[in-house]
């Protein structure tokens, strides 16, 4: 997991108090990291050899994520993203964060997906009943995602319309 390594009030490294304590302390506090996930700063570092990237990150800094590991995923790489909202470009256009994934690391429609719900990640952490949707054009790989992501509290269901997903995921917080 990727983390962008921060100095937190007590002077300690951020991605030292994941590994250690396994713990996220800033950014949610009070649940546990399963220890088979490993905090690195190296962002070429975290995406080496990955299938699926998981996009959870705010979305002004998307185009600088996308641009620094372009060139150093695999063929097969896939990506979801659980980003809500769009970015604004100084022309006046807006572009959906999966168009962003697909321009810049050059990955097809099917290989992009999108996770939205009325979710709190504090919610599913402490294993509240939520609901979401994945968008994606590929029946296989959003079947593929739901088994990967659905818990008994954490319940999912599947849209080809990625647009549709992604859009009603931004307004949510509108």
């Amino acid at each position: 997991m990727w983390v962008f390594e921060e100095t937190l009030p007590d002077g300690r490294l951020l991605s030292k108090v994941i590994n250690d304590d396994r713990e996220n302390v800033k950014y949610l506090p009070g649940h546990r990291i399963p220890e088979n996930i490993c905090a690195v700063t190296d962002l070429i570092e975290a995406v080496d050899g990955a299938s699926i990237l998981v996009f959870v990150l705010p979305h002004q800094f998307m185009h600088k994520t996308c641009a620094t590991i372009k060139g150093y995923l695999s063929d097969s790489c896939r990506a979801i993203s659980l980003i809500k909202g769009v970015d604004a470009d100084c022309r006046g256009g807006l572009k959906r964060v999966s168009e962003i994934v697909m321009e810049q690391l050059g990955l097809r429609e099917e290989q992009v997906a999108v996770l939205m719900g009325a979710n709190i990640a504090d919610e599913v952490a402490r294993g509240e009943f939520c609901e979401a949707t994945i968008g994606c054009k590929s029946e296989s790989f959003g079947n593929r995602l739901k088994l990967l992501f659905e818990l008994p509290h954490f319940r999912i269901q599947t849209s080809p319309d990625i647009v549709g997903v992604e859009l009603c995921g931004a307004l949510k917080n509108v």
